[in-house]
């Protein structure tokens, strides 16, 4: 594979056409089938079927698109890095992390950062546990916050919060007004999930049976989740870092009996020292954990009831 061969993919991929596709990249057609053929062979795998005089590409060729295009957006943030290197003397501060963090606590945590550093760009990007140490590896991220651990070398995963799981119902939902939900509070109710295959997602479901909720719809992201079930449209158990952050005023959080954690780890490469920036957004990112932390339980000072009664 190389650079002629993803420029002319991407092209047809825009295009759905070889000739539209050549004159996006002023070449000539009989170019863009021939190295279009040679990404065939080289994948091995076909990227497009004809219809009529359209290509459509194969599910497989959507699948390579999604890191063709994370791999382009390597290059085009290469050269708006060093504009800005130009402009200020500074780096740009390139986050990587899953789903529920890049919609909640990211952020958040932004907005303290900014306070210090409101000149410096900041690249955030999506993606999942595994795509997001692979960024790390590879120094296209500076730091990255994933849900689990992968077997990654070269990095470094800290735990930096462990969130036990909450049930959520609408404001509204007649659960609403209970101390703690059990397992069994949940039969015949329409539960919104996580993927299925996802270590949330197992967590989750080894605290019930498979008959006991209704499955009603699955989602990857909590804040959706979170939104879904304010509207009324189910139920569901979340970490209650998202829950706390959107702060919806129909949404209803209750104590879940079952254990279920939510993890988030800080991760870091062990070859690309960590920048300034990337150390003062972690420690912003770390405030935002500990704001949303339940207050500790006041504690009661032994022999103190007593000595009031002898008082």
């Amino acid at each position: 594979m190389n650079f002629k061969q993803m420029e002319a993919f991407r092209a047809v991929m825009k295009t759905r056409s070889m000739t539209a596709a050549a004159g996006l990249l002023h070449t000539s057609q009989p170019n863009i089938s021939r190295w279009i053929a040679l990404l065939e062979a080289a994948v091995g795998f076909t990227l497009f079927q004809r219809s009529g005089t359209k290509l459509i590409p194969t599910p497989e060729a959507e699948a390579f698109h999604e890191d063709v295009e994370r791999a382009f957006i390597g290059l085009e943030s290469l050269g708006e890095s060093a504009s800005s290197i130009r402009r200020r003397g500074t780096g740009t501060l390139r986050v990587g992390a899953v789903g529920s963090m890049t919609q909640c606590v990211i952020p958040e945590a932004l907005l303290r950062f900014r306070e210090a550093h409101p000149d410096i760009p900041v690249q955030i990007q999506m993606g999942r546990s595994d795509v997001v140490a692979k960024w790390t590896a590879t120094g296209y991220c500076d730091i990255g916050y994933a849900s689990l651990r992968t077997e990654s070398p070269g990095l470094r995963f800290e735990s930096i919060n462990v969130a036990q799981g909450v049930a959520i119902v609408g404001r509204q939902h007649r659960l609403a007004g209970r101390a703690v939900l059990h397992p069994a509070d949940f039969t015949g109710e329409p539960f919104i999930s996580l993927p299925g295959g996802s270590i949330n997602r197992l967590e989750i479901d080894r605290h019930f049976s498979d008959d006991a909720r209704i499955p009603a719809i699955e989602t990857p992201y909590a804040p959706t989740i979170c939104t879904m079930v304010a509207k009324g449209l189910g139920v569901s158990i979340v970490s209650p870092v998202v829950s706390r952050i959107l702060a919806l005023p129909d949404l209803c959080e209750i104590p879940f009996s079952g254990e279920v954690p939510f993890h988030t780890y800080a991760v870091t490469s062990e070859h690309f020292p960590m920048s300034h920036l990337a150390k003062q957004f972690a420690l912003c990112v770390r405030q935002v954990f500990e704001s949303l932390a339940p207050p500790a339980a006041p504690r009661t000072r032994r022999g103190g009831a007593g000595r009031a009664r002898r008082a």
